[in-house]
């Protein structure tokens, strides 16, 4: 009985070891955060489509949805105004990122984000408020697609698309992203969009994924395989 029970005390701190062995061992080699825009029900919102792309470009890869309120005053959203819930959003970014990168602390990271959801992932990297990524974290991202964000300001060196104004909620003229490296990150946004330029055609806001997706993608793929 001694014998047995001398064993059974000597496995447990080699069991106990053994945990985050295997926390590591299930980390993916790739993970994207994806955000949505106001209003969008919970999940991905229109992001989705390059989200899914992403993951499929890389098989074993995870995915998951930021949770915030998403919302810009509506009832439907709970009446959170849109600075509170960009403001919360921001702060989810970085939970999630950091909780990530802790646990798997060699997982290639990818944020992106559509309008509200791509504010609070410019947030997140580029700061301005609250709370932002640093250190390690900030180093697993390793690409971030921002789409029709309401921070746009036109001379930025990640611009993509034919806006030249800026957004209703746009960055001081001057602004340089920091502390992230800009070379991770491409906006896209265009002239006719009335949420990150001076536009008036709603519809154009919803079209990133459709009309640049496929070179978001690539833009994903090239950073990610070099890193």
């Amino acid at each position: 009985m001694k014998l047995i029970t001398t064993f059974a005390l000597l496995q447990i701190p080699i069991l106990a070891s053994a945990s985050p062995l295997q926390d590591r061992q299930s980390c993916p080699k790739v993970h994207i955060f994806g955000a949505r825009e106001t209003t969008a029900p919970a999940g991905y919102g229109t992001s989705a489509g390059l989200v899914n792309s992403i993951a499929a470009a890389y098989p074993g890869s995870t995915k998951e949805a930021i949770v915030y309120p998403a919302c810009g005053g509506q009832s439907s959203c709970g009446g959170v105004s849109y600075d509170n819930s960009a403001s919360q959003g921001t702060a989810a970014v970085v939970r999630a990122v950091n909780s990530l990168n802790s646990r798997c602390p060699d997982t290639k990271i990818v944020l992106v984000g559509y309008s509200q959801g791509g504010q609070i992932m410019d947030n997140a990297l580029c700061g301005g408020a609250g709370a932002t990524l640093t250190g390690n974290a900030l180093k697993a991202v390793k690409a971030a697609i921002f789409m029709g964000d309401p921070h746009n300001v036109a001379g930025l060196p990640y611009n993509v698309g034919t806006c030249r104004a800026k957004g209703f909620a746009a960055r001081p003229s001057g602004f340089q992203c920091s502390p992230a490296s800009p070379s991770i990150i491409q906006s896209y946004c265009d002239s006719a969009d009335p949420y990150c330029c001076n536009g008036n055609d709603a519809n154009s806001h919803q079209q990133y994924v459709n009309k640049y997706g496929q070179q978001a993608l690539a833009f994903v793929k090239k950073l990610v395989d070099a890193a």
